[in-house]
């Protein structure tokens, strides 16, 4: 067998082992989130007030609060603008104040504290958002490059190449932005954990499982990373077998 595809075969099977962790410590996380998500905050305030609680005991009053409706939720929810000290708070996590959404809450305004710590790249956290998705372009500039190559018969496979590279250069910038973010929002979580365990709200069975839910969201992070890195590497070794079998036609 070509030791090109054992290699591509050997990240496939990486890739699939690593998804099945991630996929357990997605359950092991919704199942936190859900348990949760249904026992509700002794005291009933809107999340966007416990924000404001939380930022005024910190110091940084100079961040606002603002809660989003249901449309922006989906685009610019549970973010922290660096550029305008803003906290978003998406329509679903406002809406219900239970220790996730708090713990939700206490991230942001962890991203809050390390932006007034001086803390650089924070930018990246904001915009990973909307670099996760570049990777997904690659496969779509392979398929229009093979039938660009078919239409103009004679060009040995230029466009798959041109089109394939110019999606993985995008999947390499996705990790890199990707893995600068990651280390970021895990100061966050942390900063988050010390904030909601330091309001004394939580017994110590619910202490436990906030620490499991922060815990859980960290390991997420980590596992989007490592996929990323191994697509790409699975998707620039295919690009160099499929080269090669290109020109040797």
């Amino acid at each position: 067998m070509n030791p090109i595809i054992i290699v591509l075969l050997a990240i496939l099977g990486v890739l699939f082992v690593i998804s099945l962790v991630g996929g357990f410590i997605r359950w092991n996380a919704s199942r936190v989130t859900i348990w949760f998500s249904l026992k509700k905050l002794e005291i009933n305030k809107p999340m966007e007030e416990y924000a404001r609680l939380i930022l005024d005991e910190n110091e940084l009053v100079d961040v606002e609060v603002k809660k989003c409706g249901f449309f922006s939720s989906l685009f610019v929810g549970n973010t922290y603008s660096v550029s305008k000290k803003l906290i978003r708070i998406s329509w679903g996590t406002a809406r219900r104040s239970t220790a996730t959404n708090l713990a939700i809450v206490c991230r942001l305004v962890g991203l809050a504290k390390m932006h007034a710590d001086g803390v650089k790249g924070l930018k990246l956290v904001e915009f990973n958002r909307w670099f996760g998705w570049l990777p997904f372009l690659l496969f779509p500039l392979m398929v229009i490059g093979i039938i660009m190559d078919l239409v103009s018969a004679g060009n040995l496979g230029t466009f798959t190449i041109i089109l394939s590279s110019i999606g993985l250069v995008l999947s390499l910038f996705s990790f890199i932005i990707s893995a600068i973010a990651a280390k970021r929002f895990i100061k966050a979580c942390n900063i988050g954990q010390e904030l909601i365990l330091e309001m004394g709200i939580l017994n110590e069975d619910e202490e436990k499982k906030i620490k499991k839910l922060y815990s859980a969201w960290k390991k997420l992070i980590v596992i989007n990373v490592i996929i990323s890195m191994f697509e790409a590497i699975y998707f620039f070794i295919k690009l160099i077998f499929s080269s090669l079998k290109i020109f040797r036609r």
